[in-house]
């Protein structure tokens, strides 16, 4: 699951041309646009946290009560998610998720990601119980459908706007330390509680 940090980054700014490509905002003035950015708070304990996002959707306001809400997509490939170790994204480090999605105008209640891997690295001088550093964790339902983030307010989409929400995927409260370290049973586990939150949103004209 490791990657080089540069190899990431480029495999980023493709996935953003190529959304760019699709909709690109100077196409039309009329209309609107998503962008979801992420970004970690500092940790002590890991060396690595790696996450796989399949996908990355929104979910109307209004929803059909016989067919359920109209998903609008911003990323959506099982094939191919997208990685990142969280541990990178620090100290104002975001990485853009996305790029600039055309989205219908209009107001949006929830922002969901599909998070389809978890694997963590113990920073040196730690390990689990069983000796190891690396472990795979069980996602909840994050792998199918998707981590509610928790967002400020609806997202309301205007043509001629591209809406900037910043995601806080926080390490120290997502991966949840099971065990102690300075007891002779040690680092039993590390638990994966999804809480995702929106940190800021910025609203930028076309």
């Amino acid at each position: 699951m490791k990657r080089s940090i540069p190899a990431i980054f480029c495999a980023l700014a493709v996935l953003a041309f190529a959304s760019a490509c699709d909709s690109n905002p100077s196409a039309s003035e009329d209309a609107a646009f998503v962008r979801i950015l992420l970004t970690d708070a500092p940790v002590d304990y890991l060396e690595e946290a790696w996450v796989q996002i399949s996908r990355v959707y929104l979910i109307p306001g209004e929803e059909d009560p016989e067919e359920g809400p109209p998903f609008v997509d911003l990323f959506n490939d099982p094939d191919n998610p997208l990685e990142y170790d969280l541990l990178t994204l620090q100290d104002g480090v975001t990485a853009d998720l996305t790029g600039d999605v055309e989205v219908p105008a209009g107001e949006f209640n929830q922002l969901r990601m599909v998070v389809s891997h978890a694997e963590v690295t113990l920073r040196a001088g730690y390990e689990f119980s069983d000796g190891g550093q690396t472990r795979s964790l069980i996602v909840p339902s994050g792998a199918q459908t998707g981590i509610k983030v928790n967002l400020l307010d609806p997202i309301t989409t205007e043509g001629g706007t591209i809406s900037v929400i910043l995601v806080d995927f926080d390490v120290n409260q997502n991966f949840v330390i099971q065990g102690n370290p300075g007891t002779p049973a040690g680092i039993q586990g590390i638990l994966f509680t999804p809480m995702l939150r929106e940190l800021t949103r910025n609203v930028e004209q076309i």
